[in-house]
């Protein structure tokens, strides 16, 4: 009797944490960085038909602009943008909603400052990712991350 119940606690637990470690919601757990940040840059900050980057916008945060966002495998969420006069981290939570193999896209939900928002989270390849950042939910601008080591 007492070897059934050890089977039978023992099945339990590897089926909860079997459950707990998807293979699809751990495709995203990591730290994200952002491609491109300078091309990003002009695209939020464009205010005409050929928006320049001018070097003085990078007087608080020289250097090159960046944003990482990190899916932890807890459900927190931050981000860290860093361009020009903006320097911000954001914390939060998200949760796996779906994985749609056939497209390699997934959907998460997300919750910072108690502002929620569904993203669709492409995969171009496993170290490469598009989204709408959840920090930038309002852009509506999809941009490319690579995962950070």
């Amino acid at each position: 009797m007492q070897s059934l119940l050890k089977v039978i606690f023992a099945s339990l637990l590897a089926c909860t944490l079997i459950g707990c470690s998807d293979a699809n919601r751990s495709k995203i757990i990591g730290t994200w960085g952002i491609q491109q940040a300078d091309t990003v840059m002009e695209r939020i900050n464009e205010d005409g038909p050929d928006p320049t980057l001018d070097p003085g916008d990078f007087s608080v945060n020289p250097g090159p602009p960046k944003m990482l966002i990190r899916f932890s495998w807890n459900g927190q969420l931050e981000s860290s943008t860093k361009m020009g006069e903006i320097d911000q981290g954001k914390i939060g939570t998200w949760e796996f909603i779906s994985y749609d193999a056939s497209s390699d896209k997934m959907m998460v939900l997300c919750d910072i400052q108690n502002q929620q928002s569904e993203h669709e989270i492409t995969f171009i390849n496993p170290t490469t990712i598009k989204l709408v950042p959840p920090n930038m939910a309002g852009t509506r601008t999809k941009i490319t991350f690579t995962k950070q080591p």
